[in-house]
């Protein structure tokens, strides 16, 4: 059987947050700094002041849009392919990503600020990586003008991979001009109907919604392209410093969120997302992989569940700087206990310095990473053919199985996970190989990809519109024009 799924909650917890939350919405309310959303939930009936900008969302708006939200959802790849349907298969999808400002040269080893080209080369990597199922904008290129930032990432992916995508538009305008690119890229079908890409919104923690999150959300919502809610309440500064009270303010965020799609578009299909982190008081600073982040990890996991609602966290994830012990302990950790705990999507393939920096060998090692994880997962088989009685009576005492046709009929399937860069050699021949590390060997894979691996090609003339769009915005919105 699988492995059974992790779980930190009971179902009386469970119920407690979401009571809590429903207490939080109704009685203390939530801010949305943008004029459209407020009207839109007071033309329904909600309790508005529009003058504080803060609505106060009563149980039943709650619960009328949580019985609307699509339990699956079907994720289609660029090609207008059905990819995937969270909620569906027990596997999850594992992404590369996400909006970092810098990466690691893999010919120098020195931390640098991102750009466009190095965007399309974590891309074309995540294309032929076997355990790298989607792609999210995994820079912001700081080559580019600011305000385009993140078109010209989302272009840089269409051309190199056709794996799902997954991004977080800044700006209504953003947002916008992304929609009418995936319009492009499926030949104005309808993007409802063929989500080639899920979009990330987050709510301000604590219970507020800034002007162009609210707006990017109702566009997404319109368009009915699957939105992923992401709050990222800081335990101690933007959200109580208790698991507990930090896991109800994110519920009651993404909560208000749900409500505001399902009244722009009924059934618009929403992941529950988490971010975790805690804050540091020592050191100032926020944490991406720290055992409290884990069990929220699992925590997030249980609360989708208990809404029927696909659910996304952060992993792989790592405070470390550097490719070290610490990298690999915090990565395999954050990893292994949102897949255990039977999460759809994780994000952050990748990255590492909680979520500044990319890496191309820590991609790499991520997808190896990855696939342990996957493989724990999958457990033990004890059907009859796996049990091999047969086989064991058939070898007998003192016998051998090397040559059994029982072992080379498994020899090669996924009984046994195959490593692609962890050492498994012994000492001799490793000695003779140069004595390279994972990282080493990790670094050079990555460059093979890189220099060898072809992705399908999008069609000439949606390039060429993808650019033409790009122009646009720029013309529109950018300073210098």
């Amino acid at each position: 059987m699988r492995l059974n799924h992790l779980k930190v909650l009971s179902k009386e917890e469970l119920s407690k947050i979401h009571q809590t939350s429903l207490r939080v919405l109704s009685e203390t309310g939530v801010v949305i700094h943008n004029e459209k959303a407020l009207r839109l939930l007071g033309d329904h009936g909600v309790k508005v002041d529009m003058g504080k900008e803060r609505a106060w969302i009563p149980e039943s708006f709650i619960l009328e849009a949580l019985s609307s939200i699509p339990s699956k959802i079907r994720l289609y790849n660029r090609d207008k392919g059905h990819y995937f349907t969270l909620g569906e298969q027990n596997n999850c999808l594992v992404g590369s990503g996400f909006d970092a400002v810098y990466v690691l040269d893999y010919e120098t080893g020195e931390r640098r600020k991102a750009i466009k080209e190095d965007v399309r080369k974590f891309a074309r990597l995540s294309d032929a990586l076997d355990n790298i199922d989607i792609v999210a904008v995994p820079a912001i290129p700081q080559d580019v003008e600011p305000e385009s930032a993140h078109l010209h990432a989302v272009e840089a992916i269409f051309n190199e991979t056709d794996k799902h995508l997954i991004l977080a538009p800044d700006s209504i305008g953003t947002t916008a001009a992304i929609l009418k690119m995936a319009s492009t890229v499926i030949e104005n079908e309808d993007l409802s109907h063929y989500p080639i890409l899920s979009f990330e919104v987050s709510s301000l923690s604590p219970l507020s919604w800034e002007k162009q999150s609210a707006e990017s959300l109702m566009a997404i919502a319109e368009a009915g392209a699957p939105c992923l809610f992401l709050p990222q309440p800081y335990a101690g500064v933007t959200a109580p410093i208790t698991l507990a009270g930090q896991l109800t303010i994110n519920n009651a965020e993404t909560l208000s969120g749900i409500v505001i799609t399902q009244l722009v578009r009924k059934e618009s299909p929403v992941i529950y997302g988490s971010a975790w982190t805690t804050f540091d008081m020592r050191e100032a600073n926020v944490t991406l992989s720290s055992p409290e982040t884990i069990l929220l990890r699992v925590a997030g996991v249980q609360m989708a569940k208990f809404y029927n609602i696909p659910s996304h966290t952060t992993a792989p994830d790592s405070d470390s700087h550097s490719l070290d012990e610490q990298n690999a302990w915090e990565k395999a950790l954050t990893l292994f206990s949102a897949m255990a705990a039977g999460v759809n999507v994780v994000i952050n393939a990748g990255m590492f310095a909680t979520g500044l920096t990319i890496g191309f060998e820590q991609l790499v090692m991520d997808n190896e990473i990855t696939g342990i994880a996957r493989r724990l997962i999958e457990g033990i088989d004890v059907s009859e053919e796996m049990i091999a009685s047969e086989v064991i009576k058939r070898v007998g005492p003192k016998g051998q199985f090397l040559e059994d046709p029982h072992t080379l009929k498994h020899l090669r399937d996924k009984e046994h996970w195959k490593p692609g860069i962890s050492n498994r050699e012994i000492y001799e021949n490793w000695l003779l190989k140069g004595k390279s590390s994972v990282v080493e060997k990790a670094r050079k894979r990555a460059k093979e990809i890189m220099s060898t691996h072809s992705p399908k090609e999008l069609k000439k003339e949606i390039k060429k519109r993808l650019s033409e769009i790009i122009s646009d915005f720029e013309r529109k919105y950018s300073r210098k024009h």
